[in-house]
């Protein structure tokens, strides 16, 4: 029998007034939800402009699933203007097949005003919730973008209607007891120039370039996840206009449209619609997709990933899905002289290795450790004791050492270097320690590892141990 759906507004129950939920009978489906963002959550999605959203989280795409989309911004990024002040929502169609949501929420400047309409129905035909937006923008005092500071080529302007984010992935950067299930791999897309668009999962494909505009009814889907594969659905003027970005943390992706001068006096309107992808259309897709060309940071097509006990022997291929259960972060070369060595070290045949003929400074640095980086979560107490070995040829300067230092995302990093034991000159492999003790300071949600040699000569790291005090 076909499902019958009797959509709802109401309170989820709760501390005060509770939580607003869309509900599919007695079903909770989506949270409307207006509320302050902790860290460390705020500085990664909001980057400690907007404090309080309006947004949809939490969305379910089919009854009985599982929440695929954790949330849906329900208004406009004007650059550094945005409409986050909450005016008022309205409700039409209560206990009925549609519900029709309007979100009114101003810029607290009084430049622009949105208007989001969201239509909530069932597909029987495909099996889906359909979310149906249209992102109504009034701009109040157009001569405020219509300006060459914002004007990126003269002519065109690029606002953020949404910055959709989904469940479920990036997988966890490391193992940990507890951790949630790795379910995708690829990001699939229809661009307007007829092709297939793929991106693998990993933090880094993310300088593949992505679709700047799509093909009328095109899609943006997350995939492959038998029977829940959610997708974004482009139509007719705002397909063209729409360009799609990826965020290498967390895999959101940013929805933006092109306007030009003379359009920003005008009523302006992007539609799309979420839904579910159906299981043959998402092979499909991988299927006709494009090769995906090389992908290289800093020179390298693969970098060793992030391991709390590692020899560095194992790597991620940049121009594939990460392997296994997590979604690890690799470390990263910065300067001059960093290798990934493949034929010596102290355990094996792997090490990382640093070989600088210069006075100044390299590092291998890994700073995807903590409660900001997909991972367990803090408190007070928490800290880290860090291992490594070390071997030195003829190491000049400063000296080769490990450290550690805690970070804040988004923002120049400020606080200080913990630093072992230095090696100047030749040294056999050396064992050297750091620790970092809590409390974690304030805003502060991930700890950096450093290998670092300060100075000319060779080094080798291997062996590396962290523990979570």
């Amino acid at each position: 029998m076909p499902h019958q759906s009797s959509f709802s507004l109401r309170n989820h129950g709760g501390i005060c007034a509770g939580e607003r939920w869309v509900y599919d009978g007695d079903e909770p489906i989506a949270q409307l939800r207006n509320a302050i963002v902790e860290q460390p959550e705020q500085n990664l999605r909001y980057f400690n402009q907007i404090l309080k959203p309006v947004e949809l989280r939490n969305l379910r795409l089919k009854p009985g699933g599982r929440p695929l989309i954790a949330g849906v911004q329900l208004y406009w990024k004007l650059g550094p203007v945005a409409t986050t002040v909450l005016r008022s929502v309205e409700v039409c169609g209560q206990n009925s097949e549609c519900l029709v949501l309007t979100v009114v929420t101003d810029a607290p400047e009084g430049v622009a005003t949105s208007r989001r309409i969201i239509e909530i129905s069932y597909d029987t035909e495909l099996a889906t919730y359909t979310y149906d937006c249209k992102a109504h923008l009034e701009i109040h005092s157009p001569e405020v973008f219509d300006n060459p500071l914002y004007l990126a080529d003269g002519e065109h302007l690029h606002f953020e209607y949404s910055d959709p984010w989904y469940c479920d992935i990036p997988g966890p950067v490391t193992a940990f007891q507890g951790m949630w299930k790795k379910r995708f791999s690829h990001l699939l897309a229809e661009p307007a120039d007829g092709s297939i668009w793929q991106m693998p999962l990993n933090h880094l494909a993310t300088s593949i370039p992505s679709p700047q505009a799509f093909a009328d009814g095109g899609l943006f889907v997350l995939g492959y996840d038998p029977g829940n594969n959610p997708a974004f659905e482009f139509f007719g003027d705002t397909a063209k206009r729409t360009s799609a970005a990826v965020c290498n943390w967390g895999y959101d992706i940013h929805l933006a449209a092109s306007y030009d001068r003379d359009e920003l006096y005008q009523p302006i309107c992007p539609e799309f619609r979420i839904r579910l992808c159906p299981d043959k259309k998402v092979q499909a897709l991988m299927q006709q997709a494009a090769s995906i060309a090389k992908v290289e940071f800093a020179g390298f097509e693969e970098l060793p990933v992030y391991e709390r006990s590692t020899s560095f022997a194992n790597g991620m291929n940049l121009s594939q899905p990460s392997p296994g259960d997590t979604d690890p972060w690799p470390w990263l070369p910065c300067g001059d002289g960093a290798e990934w060595c493949r034929n010596e070290g102290r355990s094996d045949d792997s090490s990382l290795k640093i070989c600088n003929h210069s006075p100044g400074a390299s590092e291998w640095i890994m700073d995807r450790e903590g409660d900001g980086a997909w991972l367990e979560h803090w408190h007070q107490d928490t800290g880290y004791r860090i291992n490594c070995y070390i071997k030195t040829d003829a190491v000049e300067g400063r000296g080769s050492f490990l450290a550690v230092r805690w970070i804040v995302y988004n923002q120049t990093e400020r606080h200080p270097y913990i630093t072992s034991q230095k090696l100047i000159g030749t040294h056999d492999w050396t064992r050297v320690q750091v620790e970092i003790t809590g409390p974690p300071p304030p805003d502060t949600s991930s700890i950096c590892i450093i290998l670092r040699q300060d100075g000319s000569g060779t080094t080798l790291f291997d062996d590396l141990e962290v523990e979570q005090l």
